[in-house]
Order: structure tokens, then C-alpha cells, then sequence
């Protein structure tokens, strides 16, 4: 299966290049390593945010320079996962680069990748930033947050991060956002 995924992702089709990357995800040869690497550049953001994740999956510190030039993609979803793959990374080049792009990010949505990669690198300050982006007026930075929040809830910050989301229910949001807040809220007490 690696195989004819791997042979597909030259394919002319970007719909089966998007396909054979997300099923690499699941593969961790050194050949899906430096399919993914060249992934990274691939015109269609879709594959390249595939390659990304399958990058921070892999967790190589070979693949940051390939992550760091993926930070300045003029698309923010794929800077919000070049970001997360990064932290994933977790070197101290690594903060420095996600500090970096965070002194210089203006979108909402990149930066829920940096804040949460940041997060994971052991800055606690981020867990306010990231609360706080669920008060975006971007729905998807807003769902992409409750994602977040819910992959990093522990015992120390879980009452915190109930209240937040509990508070936005309470106002007039998108029936998508409500959706995932109320599916989050649920995940996170059964926790």
C-alpha cells in the first residue's frame, strides 16, 4: 500500500496527490519522510498541509528548515500546521522560529498553530491567547481553537478552559462554532 501511495504523488491530479498524502500519514518509512519534505511545496495547499502533518507526526529535526519555510506561505492554514508541526518538533530552534513568526503573524487563524505549538513547548502564557481567540470573529480560528483547547486540557487548566467555552455558548454564534463547542464541552467533562 506505501508503495502505490508513494507512486501517486506525482500524479497530475491534485485530488490523488491529496489523497496518497493523506494515507501516508499513517506510514513512517524514510521514503514517505522525504515524500512528505517535498510535499511541502506542492501548489496545492491541501497536499502541502498533508505533507506538514505528516512531518510533525514523524518528528524529525531535519524536516524544519522544509517547516520553517512553510511558516511563510501566504496561506494561513498551512502556516497554522506548518506551526503545530513544528512545536511538535520541540527544539529549542524550534521556539525560536515559532517565536519569530509569532512577533510577525497578523492572521487569526496561523496563530492559533503557534500558540498551541508554543503551549506544548512549555510556555503556559499561551493558554490565555488561545483562550482568547474564542472571541474571533473567524469561525474557523474559533473551531480550530476548540480543537486546540481540547488536546491540552489537564487538571490544572480544565475548569479554566469549561468556563471559556461555556461563556461562548452563551453568545450568538455560528450554528458551527456551537456545534463543536457543545461536542468539546462534552469530551472534555467525560475527561
Amino acid at each position: 500500500m506505501e508503495n502505490i501511495l508513494l507512486a501517486s504523488i506525482n500524479n497530475s491530479d491534485e485530488n490523488t496527490r491529496i489523497f496518497a498524502y493523506e494515507y501516508l500519514y499513517y506510514f513512517d518509512s524514510e521514503a514517505v519522510f522525504q515524500a512528505a519534505l517535498i510535499g511541502t511545496t506542492d501548489d496545492d495547499d491541501l497536499v502541502q498541509m498533508c505533507s506538514i502533518e505528516i512531518l510533525g507526526n514523524l518528528v524529525k529535526v531535519e524536516s524544519l528548515p522544509y517547516l520553517k519555510k512553510a511558516l511563510g506561505d501566504n496561506n494561513p492554514d498551512v502556516r497554522c500546521f506548518a506551526a503545530e508541526s513544528i512545536g511538535f518538533v520541540g527544539t529549542d530552534e524550534a521556539k525560536a522560529i515559532l517565536q519569530e513568526q509569532l512577533n510577525r503573524e497578523t492572521d487569526s487563524f496561523a496563530k492559533v498553530g503557534i500558540y498551541y505549538a508554543l503551549y506544548l513547548l512549555g510556555r503556559e502564557e499561551m493558554l490565555p491567547k488561545l483562550l482568547s481567540l474564542l472571541d474571533d470573529n473567524y469561525h474557523l480560528t474559533v473551531i480550530r481553537s476548540l480543537d486546540v483547547l481540547r488536546d491540552v486540557v489537564n487538571q490544572t487548566n480544565k475548569e479554566n478552559i469549561l468556563l471559556n467555552i461555556e461563556k461562548l455558548l452563551k453568545r450568538d454564534i455560528p450554528i458551527s462554532v456551537k456545534e463543536k463547542a457543545e461536542v468539546v464541552l462534552q469530551e472534555i467533562k467525560g475527561s
